[in-house]
């Protein structure tokens, strides 16, 4: 189905598609009638997927996609429905939602199982994915990630979906307000160690981003997050390799908590922590694609046949 601004993403597209900007090929897929952006580069070795955090979109990994396809990798990167230069559509957005995103990309498009690597609440995406659908992906890479650990978990905790209300309309139309007018401010404290990283092409996408049409719903979403499955049941469920890179400055999660409870109540988990914020793979981006060249080159796996273009679960 056509959203009703579908002539905005449209011409959004065809203008990112003569860009010159990037340093990588910028493409568009078709995700239930809606326009998903996304890039892909390299023409040999594992595939790889890179999913960013709320707010950002493929671009948030400019100084990563080319580095990893250089060390022998093929990458795609996707910008998930509602943010940046996908389409922003009227829609319950949900991590489920954006699961689902993930598992009809890889399978039409990439066409075989993937390193999946996110960050943020694109971390927590990524793990529902992984722990969903494991045949999907080869390994399991968080930069820190959303979600918790729950020890002894005995039930996973489902709440019923959010539903708009007038009150978080409002919120959220503040909440833009004020993002749009502190976003550099914001993001300097997501990079503690190299501020400079904050630069106006970041700042200027994402406030370009918040004033297209269905930005505002999007924000709704924020009040609306359901992170209650713990992720070492995600883990449990996936039962393959998973690396956590965690910045250990981070200003929204308690990064020494989160790692302690990881070694205590995950044992197969390989953890590195970085002197970074939010943001590793942005902030010391050498650093990252560094671990991600190794931790691939040690989790080969066998090639694989392309997968069939079916979406059942």
């Amino acid at each position: 189905m056509l959203s009703v601004h579908w002539r905005w993403y449209w011409l959004l597209a065809l203008k990112s598609q003569v860009s010159i900007e990037e340093n990588y090929p910028l493409k568009f897929w078709r995700w239930k009638g809606y326009l998903i952006q996304y890039t892909s580069v390299g023409h040999e070795g594992p595939a790889v997927l890179l999913v960013h955090g709320f707010g950002a979109s493929l671009q948030h990994f400019r100084d990563n996609i080319s580095n990893i396809a250089d060390e022998g990798h093929r990458v795609w990167a996707i910008t998930l429905l509602g943010f940046g230069k996908s389409e922003k559509p009227n829609v319950d957005y949900s991590e489920l939602l954006w699961s689902e995103l993930l598992r009809d990309f890889i399978v039409d498009v990439v066409r075989e199982p993937v390193h999946l690597v996110g960050n943020s609440i694109g971390g927590y995406i990524c793990a529902i994915a992984a722990g969903l659908w494991p045949s999907l992906a080869n390994s399991l890479v968080l930069l820190n990630s959303a979600g918790s650990v729950v020890p002894n978990y005995s039930f996973i905790p489902l709440s019923k979906e959010g539903r708009t209300s007038w009150l978080s309309r409002l919120q959220a139309r503040l909440l833009l307000l004020f993002l749009r007018s502190r976003a550099g401010g914001i993001l300097k404290g997501y990079y503690p160690t190299r501020t400079e990283r904050v630069d106006k092409p970041l700042v200027d996408e994402i406030i370009r981003a918040s004033y297209d049409p269905g930005a505002t719903t999007v924000i709704e979403s924020v009040f609306n997050f359901n992170l209650s499955i713990p992720l070492n049941f995600l883990f449990d469920s996936f039962g393959g390799n998973i690396l956590v890179i965690q910045g250990i400055k981070d200003p929204l999660i308690k990064s020494e908590s989160f790692v302690s409870m990881l070694r205590e109540h995950c044992s197969k988990v390989q953890i590195r922590e970085l002197n970074a914020g939010h943001a590793p793979h942005d902030e010391v981006p050498d650093e990252v694609n560094s671990l991600l060249s190794e931790w691939m080159k040690t989790n080969k796996t066998e090639l694989k046949p392309a997968l069939e273009k079916s979406k059942a679960i």
